[in-house]
């Protein structure tokens, strides 16, 4: 790691990982308030804060130079500029964030494979099976009312529930809990209803809905990914 990088790792370190994490819980407050009271002006600080926030608990969590940490910190980083993306309003804004979450899709996996992931696809090879047939069924059944979205919406949606195979892999894999797995479903459930709010349907609460479950699933993600990587403690 540069100087410069480890200045800055060191600044962070003073905060304690569970300072970082108390801070994600009060920001996700605010955040879930302002979607529920449509303060779409606070959202741009509140949104935008949740994935770094938990960038900040995994560098300082981990002991520095662990390929799959920088893997998944990566994609927290793009995360975040995917939601940025997300705040505005059209259909370029939604390609631009959808796009910018399948790259966050592929560094997720990438992470997840380097931690041993994919030695557990040999003897429960049902996990990606059932997710693959679940795609299939949605993308089959929502591909008409998807319109000129269909097709994107088809590639990242295989990426999304890949992901969440992986994230559902790495417990079974290493042990240590479920954590990054249940993160993984959730992720496929916050997409799911975003999705479907998509393609016409407008269920209620939809946006608390998107968001709660957006926000626990990378949360439970990061945890799950933090169980499997050595501590500074360890260096």
């Amino acid at each position: 790691m540069s100087p410069p990088l480890l200045l800055i790792r060191s600044q962070m370190a003073r905060v304690r990982a569970r300072t970082w994490l108390l801070a994600f819980a009060v920001v996700l407050a605010v955040e879930l308030t302002a979607v529920a009271l449509d303060l779409d002006a606070v959202r741009w600080a509140s949104k935008t804060l949740l994935t770094l926030l938990l960038l900040g608990y995994l560098i300082v969590s981990v002991a520095p130079g662990q390929t799959p940490a920088r893997l998944f910190g990566l994609g927290l980083l793009v995360a975040c500029a995917a939601d940025v993306a997300l705040l505005f309003d059209g259909t370029a804004a939604f390609l631009v964030g959808m796009g910018l979450f399948g790259v966050m899709q592929v560094l997720y996996i990438a992470a997840f494979a380097k931690l041993g992931a994919l030695r557990a696809f040999r003897t429960r090879y049902l996990v990606p099976v059932c997710y693959l047939a679940f795609w299939a069924g949605l993308i089959i059944a929502l591909w008409t009312r998807l319109g000129a979205l269909a097709a994107p919406v088809a590639v990242y949606s295989l990426l999304l529930v890949g992901m969440a195979a992986f994230a559902a892999a790495l417990g079974i894999a290493r042990g240590g809990g479920h954590l990054a797995g249940v993160g993984g479903a959730l992720f496929v459930v916050s997409d799911l209803v975003l999705g479907l709010g998509v393609a016409g349907f407008d269920l209620p609460l939809a946006g608390l809905v998107v968001m709660s479950t957006y926000a626990i699933a990378q949360l439970l993600l990061t945890i799950g990914v933090r169980r499997h990587l050595d501590s500074p403690a360890a260096h």
